[in-house]
């Protein structure tokens, strides 16, 4: 059997592998467990030996493998695909990606997929709710929702930050205000999209503080320059000025949007 895990919430997806790796751990011998990287030499022909060899101890296996996705996908479908229906050994994947065409069958019965995406809503407000009753706390509504806001899209640094805050329990009766996280220091990340849009500003006090606030929370300026050429309609002629510029060394990436912001 294979099991499948993937999508862009790596935090969750990473507690659901930890979790059916104890299982196994719980209800079979430690023999019948074996890690193996496909991206190292030899991964793949260590990872062939383990599932033809039979232990007289347990014959179940769990074979938890790493970097599937560096190997060509049909190589790793060849290995993969006559897996997919054993009984007795279990091939456990985790990958941020969803799988190319010729992978297509991890997606498909007998084997087992489940898809992580990132929490928004009703959903993420009830995940934070039970991370922080895990590190022991309550939040106040205010809190949570700044939480939410300041760590979209970023399971491993909210969870992080929700682990620290159990300290601060003692302090408010075990309840976490939006003071504790004011006084942290903690902001919401600008709405991207909107803040961009104010570097196409007619008022270039508008542009300056715009383009303070990208470097404010360290957004790449190439970045920034190269979705600014995009969307740069009649101005395509000047983004690529700046742009041969830039490669021929004569100024860097910062120094082309500080222009832009004040001409």
């Amino acid at each position: 059997m294979i099991i499948f895990l993937y999508g862009p919430d790596d935090y969750r997806r990473a507690q659901k592998k930890k979790g059916i790796i104890a299982e196994f751990r719980k209800k079979h011998s430690e023999r019948g467990l074996g890690f193996f990287d496909l991206e190292a030499e030899g991964g793949i022909a260590s990872l062939s030996e383990f599932v033809r060899n039979q232990s007289i101890f347990d014959t179940a296996k769990l074979a938890v493998v790493e970097n599937a996705f560096e190997l060509e996908a049909k190589n790793l479908a060849k290995v993969l695909e006559p897996l997919a229906g054993g009984k007795n050994t279990t091939i456990l994947l985790a990958e941020h990606d969803k799988p190319l065409k010729a992978l297509a069958f991890l997606l498909e019965k007998p084997s087992l997929a489940q898809k992580f995406e990132n929490l928004v809503g009703a959903e993420l407000d009830a995940f934070i709710e039970a991370e922080a009753k895990q590190s022991g706390f309550k939040l106040a509504p205010e809190a949570a929702r700044l939480l939410a806001a300041v760590y979209a899209n970023n399971s491993w640094g909210l969870v992080t930050e929700l682990q620290k805050l159990g300290g601060l329990k003692s302090s408010r009766g075990g309840v976490v205000a939006k003071a504790d996280l004011d006084a942290l220091s903690l902001e919401a990340a600008p709405d991207y999209w909107a803040l961009l849009n104010g570097l196409k500003s007619y008022d270039a006090r508008t542009r300056l503080a715009t383009l303070e606030r990208l470097f404010a929370v360290n957004e790449p300026a190439a970045k920034v320059f190269n979705i600014l050429a995009a969307q740069a309609g009649e101005k395509i002629p000047r983004m690529a000025e700046y742009d041969l510029a830039v490669k021929s060394g004569k100024l860097d990436y910062e120094e082309v949007l500080l222009d832009l912001a004040i001409s």
